[in-house]
């Protein structure tokens, strides 16, 4: 069958003597052969496998996402990522006293440097004596945050430009002789790196940290070469069964100021343990074989279709039926690189190597393989949030695909539908205006506002402005900054965004009337919703094999299968009219006993469908027509 669009259907019934044309009784009007009765059946049925592939979808959906919260546990990464990062890199007021030192984002030029590391980090960090000044026992050394045990000690790497002769000449070149190489200058700027690296390992106390600390600032470890500053620590939760990779790192911008960013990368420790077992994985597989069977029966008929189809028909038909299923093996591709990461012989010897805090051979080496590792592993759990959200908007949109043939539940499919045919002119506009504007305010206002900056941040502040979410207090004091929001506001935020409304809108009015408002598609989703109490009765019947009425009527599944068993054995009986005795002779080896009412209400079934039938026809021939 074709795909069902809900069209126009008139259902006229009479019965004689009743005097008024169009008065609905009960008493079917028409001749049903055999043959119509079959189409009727097997069009409820092609719509009752869309009902059942849309529970199928449902049920899928719903094990995936389970799948997806077990492998990669949000909540409780965000949990550990957010107390490991919150205690390492503190924001706040810029005020600086004996009880409130320096914030790690407040850092802006060298000197800043030092005294957080002293006053903040290391203090943070280097935990041997609890709350009372009692030494703690080295299992409980370097606890960030309670639960959060150090592993090793604090690497830092530090990456520093070469001097060079800037470029300017004359009085220039007098002025300012000497510049860091940076990628301005033509030659490579790695190849002019000097790179030191350094380990504090958690076996010392806060003072002999600081000490170390002081001992860096007197030879110049960090200093006006200094390029970029990363300082790594590696954590792990048992608590949460979770390792966090947290870096901070320090920019030395060209002009002259410090760019603290803080990453933090948490990933999961056990893949299968005490939070996860396989039966999600196992359920989850067991519906992508279903899918898979499903999905090469679907191309088999497509194969066999009377049509020849065309490369770009094989491209769109092989992605609809095999996306998620291709997918879904990568998403398990890339889980299995995760589980082999974690449990490889190298990381898990170097990990034991670093867990004790008193040890005092570990190296610099020791803490980056696991560094190397963690970040793989991050890497790799990044791509599986990415490959999951794909199955998810891939199922999603295969839900909304199957509610289609429902002249009510695929309103928002056909609204976009429609709505994106009028959308491509109107995105041509839209993106030449908002273009202009970006670079518009990142001329004017570029030089003075870190909202316009560039054009990255342009972008983004206009973007801000037309969601209400841009503090215009940035610009206030600008030249021009009225006159730019405003204009920029009435343009593009009241006449585009109101356009774009409109579109939609009569996409949607349009699709609306057509759907709630026909008589035939109020009757077409009756049906459907009848024939989904059928499809219960079925299930319930499926331990009375022998049982033949359901709801007062034939089991339409039965008779369709009586149906076509007829047809296939005697061609000729397409003709046969239904009546009382022809529908009997189907079921001769039941002996069927029918009363005149619970034939009328078959009857009067099968005559529905054959008038929804021909009603879609007719409505796919006038389509081609307009085409």
């Amino acid at each position: 069958m074709g795909t069902l669009q809900p069209l126009e259907v008139v259902v006229s019934e009479t019965t004689p003597g009743d005097g008024e044309r169009g008065k609905k009784t009960g008493t079917p009007t028409r001749t049903i052969t055999f043959e119509d009765a079959k189409k009727a059946l097997d069009h409820d049925l092609s719509i009752m496998r869309s009902v059942g592939r849309i529970l199928y979808l449902t049920l899928y959906f719903a094990l995936f996402i389970n799948v997806l919260f077990t492998h990669i546990p949000t909540a409780r990464m965000y949990e550990q990522a957010s107390a490991v990062s919150s205690i390492l890199a503190t924001s706040g007021s810029d005020a600086i006293t004996p009880s409130s030192p320096i914030k790690f984002f407040n850092i802006a030029q060298l000197s800043d440097v030092y005294d957080w590391l002293n006053n903040s980090f290391v203090p943070a960090v280097f935990v041997t004596q609890d709350q009372n000044g009692n030494e703690l026992p080295s299992e409980d050394y370097a606890r960030i945050g309670l639960f959060n045990k150090g592993l090793g000690g604090v690497l830092f790497q530090v990456y520093s430009k070469s001097i060079v002769d800037c470029t300017a000449e004359g009085s220039l070149l007098k002025l300012y002789p000497y510049c860091r190489q940076n990628e301005y200058y033509e030659y490579d700027s790695y190849m002019y790196d000097e790179y030191n690296i350094t380990l504090l390992p958690f076996n010392l106390t806060a003072t002999e940290a600081s000490n170390k600390i002081a001992e860096w600032k007197e030879d110049n470890l960090i200093d006006n070469s200094t390029h970029r500053v990363i300082i790594s620590v590696l954590t792990y939760n048992g608590e949460l069964e979770g390792y966090v990779y947290t870096e901070l790192t320090l920019h030395f911008q060209l002009g002259g100021f410090i760019k603290p960013e803080l990453s933090a990368r948490p990933t999961i420790s056990i893949p299968y343990g005490k939070r996860s077992s396989y039966a999600a994985d196992i359920l989850v597989w067991i519906w992508w074989g279903m899918a898979v069977m499903w999905a090469f029966a679907g191309l088999y008929k497509f194969w066999k279709g009377e049509q020849r189809s065309s490369r770009q028909e094989w491209i769109v038909k092989l992605f609809y039926l095999f996306s998620v299923e291709a997918v879904v093996c990568v998403f398990y591709s890339i889980w299995a690189n995760i589980v082999s990461l974690l449990n490889d012989e190298f990381l898990q010897v170097s990990l034991w190597k670093i867990a004790d805090p008193k040890a005092i051979d570990i190296e610099e080496f020791d803490i980056l393989i696991v560094i190397v590792y963690l970040m793989d592993i991050a890497g790799y759990t990044a791509a599986l949030r990415v490959g999951g959200a794909i199955v998810i908007a891939l199922i999603g949109l295969q839900i909304l695909n199957r509610f289609r043939f429902h002249p009510q539940l695929n309103i928002l499919t056909r609204t976009v539908g429609n709505a994106l045919k009028q959308f491509a002119a109107f995105f041509v506009v839209f993106i030449v205006i908002f273009a202009t504007f970006t670079i518009i305010g990142c001329m004017i206002f570029g030089d003075r506002a870190k909202e316009f900056s560039s054009l990255d941040n342009s972008m983004a502040s206009c973007l801000n402005m037309l969601f209400g979410e841009f503090n215009f207090d940035s610009i206030r004091d600008l030249q021009f900054s009225v006159a730019f929001f405003w204009i920029y506001m009435i343009v593009v935020s009241i006449v585009l965004m109101n356009m774009m409304l409109g579109i939609v809108l009569d996409a949607y009015q349009e699709v609306s009337k057509a759907s709630y408002n026909k008589t035939s598609n109020r009757d077409l989703a009756n049906r459907i919703a009848s024939m989904s109490w059928d499809m219960i009765c079925e299930l319930y019947l499926m331990l009375k094999p022998g049982a033949v009425l359901c709801h007062g009527k034939i089991r339409p599944r039965l008779l369709a299968r009586a149906l076509r068993k007829e047809l296939g054995e005697n061609p000729d009986a397409s003709s046969t009219e239904f009546t009382m005795e022809t529908l009997k002779s189907l079921f001769r080896d039941r002996d069927l006993q029918l009363t005149e009412k619970e034939f009328t209400a078959t009857e009067k079934h099968i005559e529905q469908g054959i008038t929804i039938v021909e009603a879609l026809n007719s409505g796919d021939a006038d389509i081609k027509k307009e085409n």
